[in-house]
């Protein structure tokens, strides 16, 4: 399923403040009877609350909260611009979403500002753009009571009691949404995203939108390009999901692309210099095993974590869950495998930190509490009983050993048994009529988003209306990588220009 990508603080540098009308902190919005809702107007930049570059600006704008209602309750929408240095030359907006559900535009493309971490060319040509999707960061956020969230529970039950306490778990936290967020806890669904997104490039202008969606974005681009096929200039899709598979493919599909990354991860790591890797020459999956052993026999204490940030140990369960979100990047390998000598050793603080907990922030917590809420709405949970989440368990474990079926899709599906928002946008084929062909980037080791899914979706959209470009290599999504592929895309964003059907490149 799709993760959010977010640039390590390695990347980020140090820019100068500049002046314009203050907008309001995150996490202050909330749902609004108001029925003089501004979609039709236009946007007013200002700057952006202190935790920000401040290379950007930042806007709110408000749209209906029931988009089959627009005259009722509104919501806010928070978005942030890094402006085109060419402005002779700027080609129009380009927005960026960075998955998750959840993730954060505006600190996506923040961190991109500080780091200017995109080719020079596109930062001069292009305004860059992060809408955070409803529920999420500077938008109207989803709110949850943290303790509801922080409960700890097992998303493997075995008995029905194990059982029962999942769905209370779920019902609870889904309860305490709604009581701290309202209505909006109905309607985060995916397309009611995309038509925020409508809305937003109408106010900025009426021009033609590019955009790149990473990850669960390629879902709300993929959509956006169902819904609005003629607004399109250029669209990327990279690190791909299919919305249209049953719940036990997309379980086979994730769990093993996990797998099949991970053992990538073991081979990477083996045969890697010691300067590259601190378990190189050693057998790493035998040491992976063994941190599961001991996690298994007793939860593994996490001395660095106070419960409040990140839990103080972890039990087996969390180590096969968070070790799929520590091989979305390479770069972050080596320090997976320090997380494994640590653990295996007793302190499994560095494995505990990539799990983090609901602090009570508005703005981070959104992209956990709203993840959930909008991954309810949009794919298919159809559970009810503890046989059925059994089986499920059974399917993971018989196809992905190692991983035992622990990834983003399992969790979904059973962290929505019971969720009170009713499941508003089900998993369907996507239909694109547009002019514009969608190109796609795949990476061949994805944890995340497998390589199956890039060609379902290709097949959905068809050949003569996308392009799949192949990366082979490991990692979720391509683009910010850096390399050819990025090159490639750069390419289509500026002058429309597709690779080769069946281009396969390495970098």
């Amino acid at each position: 399923m799709g993760r959010s990508f977010t640039l390590t603080p390695a990347l980020l540098a140090l820019a100068t403040l500049s002046a314009a009308v203050p907008v309001p902190a995150p996490g202050t919005g909330s749902v609004k009877k108001d029925t003089s809702c501004n979609s039709t107007a236009g946007i007013s930049w200002g700057p952006c609350p202190d935790q920000f570059s401040p290379n950007v600006t930042c806007a709110t704008y408000t749209v209906p909260l029931d988009w089959s209602n627009p005259e009722n309750e509104t919501i806010e929408l928070g978005l942030v611009r890094l402006e085109a240095r060419d402005k002779s030359n700027r080609i129009g907006n380009l927005f960026i979403n960075p998955g998750g559900p959840g993730g954060q535009a505006s600190s996506l493309v923040s961190s991109l500002a500080e780091a200017a971490a995109l080719d020079p060319e596109i930062l001069d040509r292009f305004d860059i753009i992060g809408l955070d999707p409803r529920g999420v960061g500077l938008s109207t956020p989803v709110q949850c009571d943290p303790a509801a969230y922080n409960k700890r529970i097992t998303w493997f039950p075995k008995t029905q009691d194990e059982y029962d306490e999942l769905v209370a778990y779920n019902k609870a936290l889904g309860e305490s949404c709604r009581a701290k967020t309202g209505r909006l806890i109905d309607f985060v669904d995916t397309i009611s995203a995309v038509k925020d997104h409508e809305a937003v490039r109408k106010a900025l202008g009426d021009e033609k939108i590019n955009l790149v969606g990473l990850s669960y974005g390629t879902q709300l681009f993929s959509q956006y390009a169902e819904l609005y096929p003629d607004n399109i200039r250029s669209i990327v899709l990279d690190g791909n999901l299919q919305h249209s598979q049953s719940e036990s493919s997309n379980l086979i599909i994730e769990s093993t692309t996990y797998e099949l990354t991970l053992k990538q991860f073991f081979s990477w790591c083996t045969h890697a210099t010691e300067e590259e890797c601190p378990l190189s020459g050693q057998d790493v999956e035998a040491k992976f095993l063994s941190v599961l052993s001991k996690a298994a026999a007793s939860p593994i204490p996490a001395p660095g974590c106070d419960d409040k940030t990140c839990r103080t140990d972890v039990t087996e369960e969390d180590i096969r869950f968070i070790a799929q979100g520590a091989l979305i990047s390479t770069s972050s390998w080596p320090v997976l495998a320090q997380a494994l000598i640590e653990a295996d050793a007793g302190n499994a603080t560095r494995i505990s930190q990539q799990q983090p907990l609901v602090t009570g922030d508005a703005y981070s917590d959104s992209s956990l509490l709203a993840g959930t809420a909008i991954a309810c709405q949009d794919w298919d949970h159809a559970s009810t009983s503890l046989s059925d989440v059994v089986n499920k368990a059974t399917l993971g474990a018989n196809f992905s050993p190692l991983t035992r079926g622990a990834c983003q899709s399992y969790k979904i599906q059973t962290s929505c048994i019971g969720w009170p928002a009713p499941l508003s946008n089900p998993t369907k084929p996507v239909t694109y009529k547009g002019k514009t062909t969608i190109l796609q980037a795949q990476s061949t080791f994805d944890p995340s988003t497998s390589y199956v899914w890039g060609l379902g979706l290709h097949a959905e959209l068809g050949d003569d209306k996308s392009v799949l470009l192949v990366r082979n290599g490991s990692g979720h999504t391509s683009y910010l990588n850096g390399g050819e592929t990025t090159s490639a895309i750069n390419a289509y964003l500026l002058d429309l220009t597709l690779p080769e059907p069946g281009t396969v490149l390495d970098s």
